[in-house]
């Protein structure tokens, strides 16, 4: 069985399924326009969508960071850990659980 999250309960997943795509686009990655309620929708839901181009978004970053270098890896690092403890501890979650993790 596929993967799925209930549009209706997160309403947060239409911003960012909208707003990773477009990140992608600024990549020079394009995804298709299939979103729900698009011409070319493709059945998926908003959660789903997010969670395929979230994925693609990992792939073209490491894609593009690998080619910094070895010498790279304590700068990123470094720069990830910060990022991840700011998200864990200040971002606010609209998906029942606290900052920090799922519960």
């Amino acid at each position: 069985m596929a993967w799925q999250r209930p549009d209706d309960i997160y309403p947060a997943w239409k911003p960012l399924a909208n707003r990773t795509r477009e990140a992608l686009e600024l990549l020079n990655f394009g995804m298709p326009r299939c979103l729900p309620g698009e011409p070319e929708a493709c059945g998926g839901n908003f959660a789903e969508h997010a969670l395929g181009h979230l994925a693609a978004l990992k792939a073209v970053v490491e894609y593009h960071i690998g080619h910094l270098g070895e010498g790279s890896a304590p700068m990123v690092e470094e720069i990830y850990t910060n990022t991840l403890a700011i998200l864990h501890t200040e971002s606010p979650c609209d998906q029942g659980h606290q900052p920090g993790g799922h519960q």
